[in-house]
């Protein structure tokens, strides 16, 4: 199946590569949704996945970027990836637990202290393997911003929730080569609570 999204063709669906579990799960964000996708099997085969990630670089040649950040793990593949294609500087943040934060707010991304000049005065695009509720291409872009980098775009190979195309308010345009529709709620509007089904361990056997 071949399929155009912007002005990119892309072969196959990026879905084929990936399983997706539909249940009840508390996000990173602190949002609830009702999709979950295991996204580590994506990298196990990279010829499989090296013509999306072509694709995406192809997407993002608009917007004359000086660099490309991921999150550890999924996102910093797919931005090494589409900065090896760009031929542009490699970014990433990693993932920190704040101790007596609550969950919407526990979880931070920082780009390393030794990376940060690399950031200033920047125009970067902030990418992620999928983006569902985007706590990670969100906290990214903050910390890129506070460290004086420009982010002026957001990528994925797989946008997830809601239609597209995908917004996160107060962030750059958001590009993806899929999109694909599921229910994100705030805790106190989950459906799937209020009908009293559980929450289901996403990191559980």
């Amino acid at each position: 199946m071949i399929m155009r999204t912007g002005e990119v063709m892309v072969t196959g669906s990026i879905l084929e590569l990936l399983s997706v579990r539909r249940g009840h799960f508390a996000l990173e964000s602190g949002l609830h949704g009702d999709a979950w996708f295991d996204l580590e099997p994506l990298f196990l085969e990279p010829a499989r996945l090296a013509p999306f990630l072509a694709d995406l670089a192809e997407l993002l040649t608009p917007w004359r970027l000086d660099g490309v950040c991921g999150a550890m793990s999924g996102g910093a593949f797919v931005a090494f990836a589409v900065a090896s294609v760009l031929g542009i500087d490699f970014l990433y943040s990693e993932r920190l637990v704040v101790p007596g934060r609550s969950r919407a707010s526990a979880v931070d991304y920082r780009v390393p202290r030794a990376l940060r000049p690399a950031a200033q005065g920047r125009r970067l695009a902030v990418v992620d393997d999928a983006i569902n509720a985007g706590s990670a291409v969100t906290k990214t872009c903050d910390d890129l911003r506070s460290a004086g980098a420009a982010p002026v775009v957001m990528a994925s190979l797989l946008t997830v929730g809601g239609t597209a195309p995908k917004k996160l308010e107060g962030y750059p345009e958001v590009v993806a080569l899929q999109h694909m529709e599921s229910n994100l709620w705030q805790p106190v509007e989950c459906p799937l609570c209020r009908s009293d089904e559980p929450l289901a361990d996403p990191y559980g056997a």
